[in-house]
C-alpha cells in the first residue's frame, strides 16, 4: 500500500462519518470502518491533530467520538 497524506485523510473521513453523532470503542470502530488497525490509528491521529475527535476511557475501554464545537 502506498502511504501518503491524501490516503490517510481519506481514511480519516471514513472514521469521521462513522463516528458522526456516535461514540464507540476501538474494536467496534475497526469493524464498522473495515480499516486495518494501522489505517485506523493513522486516521485517529489525523483527526486528533485537527482537534476533531474526543478520546476517553471507561474502565479498560477507550471510546472515540467526534468533537463538535458549540457556538452560542
Amino acid at each position: 500500500m502506498n502511504w501518503d497524506k491524501r490516503m490517510i485523510g481519506e481514511k480519516a473521513g471514513i472514521v469521521w462519518r462513522v463516528l458522526n453523532c456516535n461514540e464507540m470503542p476501538w474494536e467496534e470502530l475497526l469493524n464498522r470502518t473495515e480499516l486495518t488497525p494501522l489505517e485506523l490509528a493513522s486516521a485517529i491521529g489525523w483527526l486528533a491533530r485537527e482537534n476533531k475527535i474526543n478520546v476517553h476511557t471507561s474502565g479498560n475501554v477507550v471510546f472515540f467520538s467526534i468533537y463538535h464545537e458549540n457556538y452560542f
